[in-house]
């Protein structure tokens, strides 16, 4: 998931660690890795790293590793990972190529691609980033220069007990933004359990990202697994089509029915008392995505959504309501809220003018929220207090708005109003209300 201009810099920052485990190996393998590493491209980046300097850093790298490798016999065990201890030099290097990494990594939001006509229905990175082709073999690169020296016997196994003994396998890192939404579809959307690895933090992680690269061609995150001859892909991509993209083509269900099958099911006894008197969670579950499907096949926020649409998404919450949990009104919203949906007019369903914005509900504590639309650099703020009613209403009290341009903030000013909202369904992750129109938002994973 590297930004092309970000994996030139990568691969000349790492081209001269390549020669570095060249000479770490046997004689033979020298002038192969050597040639493999100069063949890279050195393109200039600005502000990253020349190429002059890295081939310098190359060069007195290799100088240095010859005398170090006269006085040590080479690489030791780490005692509790497979992946062999590397000299401080190596470190230093590394180091280096975590941050580039982590750099773009921040990137990849921003470039993300929205689904269309034209890309093919494609969500997410960009779709080079994650085909085959020179960016995925720059990238296998990376992912071998991170990882360093590894015992592949003691890491494949690692991977295949892992695979093999959970139903749903999930290597990850914990702060990809496609991870944590294909966690969300997986665990919000389907109730699913996940056994997760996050090769970001575990001592092996970067040996087996790269280990998964060279099993599967694609070392972006995350690989997710039903079984060791299953490979559901990433998030929108590899394997079958990746997690989302198998939802949104309604063919997850299937698949996961089948491993629990395969894995002998989940039933127990002491999970049908505990759940006695309780809704059917599967059932549950069922209805949160009926509604999220719903909201989906209207436009963006329920702007201008069609009659037929309208009553979609009503039936759907209505099938919903007949569910929710006890005092809906009391149930902690700390955290930010992503509308899917709404009827209402003008700026609360993030309608200026012609355009429609993003609109997020963040609650600071129990009692202070911020309702805020976002379009561009433009984001317009309404700060409000909520007080509890009963166990279904709360009064919500507006303060102040704000109007900040490119993080800045224009002005504020004192804010009118106030309204009772009927809430009727509230969970950890999605919430339906009326204010007296209709609201669906669900809360978003960090």
């Amino acid at each position: 998931m590297l930004h092309k201009e970000g994996l030139m810099a990568l691969q000349a920052a790492s081209a001269h660690h390549a020669v570095l485990d060249a000479i770490a190996t046997t004689p033979s393998a020298v002038p192969a890795r050597i040639r493999a590493a100069q063949s890279l491209p050195t393109h200039p980046v600005k502000h990253l790293l020349r190429p002059s300097v890295a081939l310098l850093l190359s060069a007195s790298s290799v100088r240095w590793q010859r005398r170090r490798l006269k006085k040590s016999p080479g690489v030791h065990a780490c005692k509790d990972a497979a992946t062999m201890e590397r000299p401080l030099f190596d470190r230093l290097v590394v180091s280096g190529v975590k941050a580039l990494e982590a750099a773009e990594l921040s990137r990849v939001k921003a470039a993300s691609e929205v689904p269309s006509e034209s890309n093919g229905g494609w969500s997410g990175e960009p779709r080079e980033w994650a085909e085959a082709g020179p960016v995925a073999k720059a990238k296998q690169f990376i992912a071998d220069t991170l990882a360093g020296s590894y015992d592949r016997d003691a890491i494949g196994a690692l991977i295949d007990n892992k695979i093999v003994s959970s139903k749903i396998m999930m290597f990850s890192f914990s702060t990809c933004p496609f991870c944590l939404k294909a966690k969300r579809i997986l665990q919000d959307d389907y109730g699913e359990s996940v056994e997760i690895y996050e090769c970001d933090l575990e001592p092996d992680g970067y040996a087996v990202r790269a280990e998964l690269g060279k099993r599967t061609g694609r070392t972006s995150m995350p690989s997710t697994w039903l079984g060791p001859d299953l490979l559901l892909g990433g998030c929108n991509d590899g394997g079958l089509g990746g997690v989302a993209t198998l939802d949104r083509e309604g063919k997850l269900s299937s698949l996961l029915a089948e491993r629990n099958n395969a894995m002998g099911g989940n039933f127990s006894p002491f999970d049908w008392l505990a759940s006695f008197g309780r809704p059917d969670p599967k059932e549950m579950i069922r209805l949160k995505r009926a509604v999220c499907t719903a909201c989906a096949d209207a436009p963006k926020n329920g702007v201008e959504a069609s009659e037929e649409v309208k009553q979609k998404v009503e039936s759907a919450a209505a099938s919903l309501t007949s569910l929710c949990p006890a005092n809906p009104a009391r149930m902690p919203l700390t955290g930010v809220w992503d509308l899917l949906y709404c009827t209402a007019p003008g700026g609360s369903s993030g309608k200026l003018g012609p355009f429609v914005g993003d609109v997020t509900q963040t609650f600071v504590d129990e009692v202070r929220f911020v309702n805020a639309v976002e379009l561009g650099p433009l984001r317009i703020a309404l700060e409000a207090e909520r007080a509890v009613i009963d166990d279904y209403k709360i009064q919500v009290t507006f303060k102040e708005m704000a109007i900040c341009f490119v993080g800045s903030e224009l002005f504020r000013m004192p804010a009118k109003g106030q309204g009772v909202w009927q809430q009727r369904y509230v969970d950890d992750n999605l919430r339906v209300m009326n204010t007296p129109s209709l609201f669906v938002l669900r809360k978003r994973r960090i």
